[in-house]
């Protein structure tokens, strides 16, 4: 089967129009999130909410972009990625590339990984602040979950749900492993973000671009 070898464009341009896409849909759904206070209360219930947003912003933007997949398992690659049958790791949002110019099997399909996690302060376990780092940030460089494998960038949304989103900012980077890049992020509008590039150890490609999108739904 010919493969578009020849193609003007690269897989780096498909990859950066489509990374740029879904930054945008999940910017905009996340500006026209509505909630009640009791969806607050439970970080599924505001993803779940932010389906149906989702589902608009990419009706509205075209018809052949693809809805983020909600809580789906991540796949088999390869042989070397079987389970047993068991369930693998589920990344709260997944944006599949269909890569036109692969010319292994590998590289045919890429996921835009995309973790959402409830930020501010609360009275018990977990600590959202931390929990941000631990079980988000550090999801794109282990090999128990390995988001963003095969890919050269992944999101993280971040629910600020309570607390000042400066002090938020100061204890989610006293978290950061010492060789990750801090975060630098303007609270100047209810959905603001920023970008931080990562040397991974554990999942490739080393090189790695993670965006942070947060909303404030206090």
């Amino acid at each position: 089967m010919a493969r578009k070898i020849g193609a003007i464009k690269t897989f780096a341009s498909l990859w950066k129009d489509h990374e740029i896409l879904y930054y945008s849909i999940f910017h905009s759904a996340l500006e026209q999130l509505i909630l009640s206070n009791k969806q607050k209360k439970h970080e599924d219930a505001i993803s779940e909410a932010l389906c149906p947003v989702l589902k608009k912003i990419c009706f509205e933007h075209d018809l052949d972009v693809k809805i983020p997949d909600w809580e789906n398992p991540i796949p088999p690659a390869e042989a070397e990625d079987l389970k047993g049958g068991n369930f693998g790791k589920r990344p709260d949002f997944t944006c599949s590339l269909t890569n036109s110019l692969a010319t292994n099997v590998n590289m045919y399909a890429i996921p835009f990984h995309v973790e959402c996690k409830r930020l501010g302060k609360t009275a018990g376990s977990p600590n959202f602040n931390k929990n941000y780092v631990t079980a988000g940030i550090k999801r794109f460089d282990i090999k128990s979950h390995e988001y963003g494998k095969l890919a050269p960038s992944g999101m993280m949304v971040g629910y600020i749900v309570n607390m000042e989103p400066a002090l938020i900012i100061s204890k989610v980077n006293k978290c950061l492993p010492e060789d990750f890049p801090e975060l630098n992020i303007d609270f100047s509008q209810k959905v603001v973000s920023c970008e931080q590039k990562l040397s991974r150890e554990n999942v490739k490609p080393e090189k790695f671009k993670l965006f942070h999108i947060w909303t404030d739904l206090r």
